[in-house]
């Protein structure tokens, strides 16, 4: 199995401001092989429901931050589907086919951080170990409300880089592909006047502060 040529991004709601809009349409004109997928609200809930069931859809409702809730979501659309995942206010670089070979599996990149692997972008097959794993830690974390006011440990790059190292120990013969810092260039994290999207609202490092990432039970 190979890395499928699908794009997936999501926001909750489909209407988005023009520029989001012009860098969307710009990496899809340069990736014309590959079809893009979006997800709003509702298209998840829809999603989840239909892949995973109503326990996993059960605790996806429970999240009460928009950034945990597009974390939990790019894991499982990749778990499940296979593909690229961007956040929509990050974009692409080019082509993607300029770096993704046939025979990958998953991609993978450090931050400037070099502790915590990239996962405002994220290249996969479908049911990789790394995306299992993740989506195993972080049940385990809704479950226990283990991280209160921490949607980094939560649902984010904390949690996903743990359940990378774990497979990476436990399972030698994973498959996966290394590229340098921020994949190389390849992604752009947070194009210029991306902020226009959440104008409206606070950032969740704010937000977690003083409101749960869980919704109280």
């Amino acid at each position: 199995m190979s890395i499928p040529k699908i794009i997936h991004q999501t926001f909750k709601t489909s209407r988005l401001p023009w520029l989001t809009r012009w860098h969307i349409s710009r990496f899809r004109k340069n990736n014309p092989e590959y079809s893009y997928e979006f997800y709003d609200d509702e298209r998840i809930d829809t999603f989840l429901q239909e892949e995973f069931g109503q326990d996993i859809l059960a605790l996806y409702k429970r999240i009460d931050i928009g950034a945990a809730k597009a974390d939990f979501f790019r894991y499982a659309v990749l778990y499940k589907k296979g593909g690229i995942y961007v956040d929509i206010d990050s974009a692409i670089n080019g082509k993607l086919d300029d770096f993704i070979r046939a025979d990958d599996k998953a991609i993978i990149s450090v931050e400037n951080n070099p502790d915590v692997f990239v996962q405002w972008a994220l290249v996969y097959e479908a049911n990789h170990p790394f995306l299992q794993r993740t989506i195993e830690l972080i049940v385990e974390n809704i479950n226990c409300n283990r991280y209160p006011h921490d949607v980094h440990q939560m649902t984010g790059p904390a949690v996903y880089t743990k359940a990378v190292n774990e497979c990476i120990t436990s399972l030698p013969d994973v498959s996966y592909r290394m590229l340098g810092t921020d994949y190389e260039g390849h992604f752009k994290f947070k194009y210029p006047l991306s902020k226009l999207l959440y104008q409206k609202g606070e950032h969740w490092k704010k937000v977690q502060l003083t409101k749960p990432v869980l919704k109280p039970q």
